[in-house]
């Protein structure tokens, strides 16, 4: 919050700074956001003029840029899961050393996502990138959402798990990424008011998805 509000302070009065493209993704597990994340990079990079900058798609790789971008060893990934961490824990971990606090990795993580966003040319997948760029008019915020029983059938199809792993994994990711947004949000990962596009991935392949939001992008 804090990063945003100086962010805003360089704004000159009366006058929006143009600032080059970005999007946020937020997905519920097994709405193919990866597939889908990836799918519109390439699109994007295909259709940029050559002298723009590549846009460039941060996953799983997120919280290694993070660190990277604060100095901070790659070890600390494990203590940044996308999930919340119950404080008695994190503060025992504190105070035997093994990373900084909980609201300090929290804020490198908001202050980094911010810069990709101002930075443009950026797909963010996850860690509450929706709330983070909430009114930054040159980030498209979209929501991947699909019914259970389909998203079980991709993580079965293409993933190789059986269908009980697949139940397991998407009840716990959902409910990860709920508590993720609720903790340090206070806000409700299904609201369809915090996005600015919401696709359900049963009706469309992937192509079209990426359409979708190139149209988002562009309008």
């Amino acid at each position: 919050v804090a990063a945003l509000v100086r962010a805003q302070d360089h704004r000159k009065a009366g006058q929006a700074l143009s600032k080059p493209p970005a999007i946020t993704i937020s997905r519920q597990a097994g709405a193919r956001g990866r597939s889908i994340g990836q799918k519109l990079q390439q699109t994007l990079r295909e259709q940029a003029p050559h002298t723009a900058p590549q846009w460039k798609l941060y996953d799983e790789d997120l919280v290694e840029t993070v660190l990277q971008a604060h100095d901070l060893p790659t070890s600390l990934a494990k203590f940044m899961p996308d999930d919340s961490v119950g404080e008695l824990n994190s503060t025992i971990n504190e105070i035997l050393g093994r990373h900084p606090s909980l609201w300090t990795l929290f804020e490198h993580t908001v202050e980094t996502m911010v810069h990709l966003c101002h930075a443009g040319h950026c797909i963010l997948v996850g860690r509450g990138g929706n709330k983070i760029a909430e009114g930054l008019s040159n980030v498209t915020r979209v929501r991947l959402v699909g019914s259970v029983p389909r998203r079980i059938q991709h993580m079965v199809q293409c993933h190789g798990q059986s269908t009980k792993d697949a139940q397991r994994y998407i009840k716990h990711e959902d409910h990860a990424r709920q508590r993720y947004m609720k903790y340090h949000f206070n806000c409700d990962v299904n609201d369809p008011t915090g996005y600015d596009l919401v696709i359900n991935t049963d009706r469309y392949g992937d192509a079209a998805v990426v359409q979708m939001i190139l149209h988002a992008v562009l309008a």
